[in-house]
């Protein structure tokens, strides 16, 4: 596609969602998803549950390359190889968030700030 209109102009990112339980892990990742929604972000989960086959570095990859297309890829994912996702979003320059559910008291507060630190890193 040549058509400039066709181009995002906001920066994507990778949000991902760790702690316990997966039920806390999942409402924060779809509250982050309205949220996003509703100010017009592209927004996409990557439920690693619904593909019992994937693990932590294909999700990271596929939701690298879609934050280097200007969308905001939500992972609610355990801990779990973590680390190599973090450096190749660092090598690569991706922006990248963790956000652990068990910092806050609820999984929609939780929501909540990794919005405020997606937001103002635009």
């Amino acid at each position: 596609m040549s058509d400039p209109r066709c181009r995002c102009t906001c920066p994507g990112a990778t949000v991902w969602v760790t702690g316990r339980p997966l039920a806390d892990r999942l409402a924060a990742a779809y509250a982050l998803a309205e949220r996003l929604l509703a100010q017009g972000r592209r927004v996409t989960v990557l439920d690693r549950y619904d593909d019992l086959s994937a693990d932590a570095a294909h999700l990271g990859l596929a939701a690298e390359v879609l934050a280097r297309n200007g969308l905001v890829a939500i992972v609610p994912c355990a801990t779990d190889g973590v680390e190599a996702v973090r450096s190749r979003h660092e090598a690569s320059g991706t922006r990248y968030v963790e956000l652990s559910v068990t910092d806050r008291t609820s999984p929609e507060e939780s929501a909540l700030a990794a919005l405020g630190r997606i937001v103002t890193h635009d």
